[in-house]
């Protein structure tokens, strides 16, 4: 599961015809997390003159020709035209724009404008049904395979150990 928060948080509604994303609320940290290795295509206020519409302030990612939005923040940590990676922090769960609470919406879209999304679930492997769920990703926890690394040379592996 590849979601914007470490460790545990909640769907608080699905992905529907109406609604082309997930909400999501995080219940162990408030940090929101990019999912994807991309440029930031755009972060700031979806309408610099009504901050009520729309996402509020958002960011979007664009990773191999699609849209990563990132919505309702209440931070943003990242500016346009900024290198990304997985895990990076982007910013901070909000209520801003049309929300009802703090929570973060997230979609993709194969164009940078509303219209058509894909299946959100289909691609972070979040259930697109309502319940609490955790992605297992704990930052401060590093693995010792992590550290793992081995050298091949011509095909033969000449050294397995850990990485100081």
């Amino acid at each position: 599961m590849n979601s914007p928060y470490t460790g545990r948080f909640e769907v608080t509604q699905t992905q529907h015809a109406q609604h082309d994303g997930l909400d999501l609320v995080g219940l162990d940290s408030k940090d929101i997390h990019s999912t994807v290795n991309g440029v930031v295509h755009y972060a700031g206020w979806e309408n610099d003159k009504d901050h009520s519409q729309g996402f509020g302030l958002y960011v979007c990612i664009r990773c191999d020709g699609n849209y990563y939005y990132f919505g309702h923040l209440s931070k943003i940590n990242v500016k346009t035209g900024d290198c990304v990676r997985i895990t990076d922090i982007i910013g901070t769960e909000g209520s801003t724009g049309r929300s009802t609470g703090s929570h973060c919406h997230y979609c993709c879209r194969p164009a940078f404008m509303a219209g058509s999304a894909y299946n959100i679930s289909d691609i972070s492997g979040i259930p697109n049904k309502l319940g609490i769920y955790d992605d297992g990703y704990r930052p401060d926890k590093v693995t010792e395979q992590a550290h793992r690394i081995e050298i091949y040379i011509d095909g033969q592996r000449k050294y397995s150990g850990l990485l100081d």
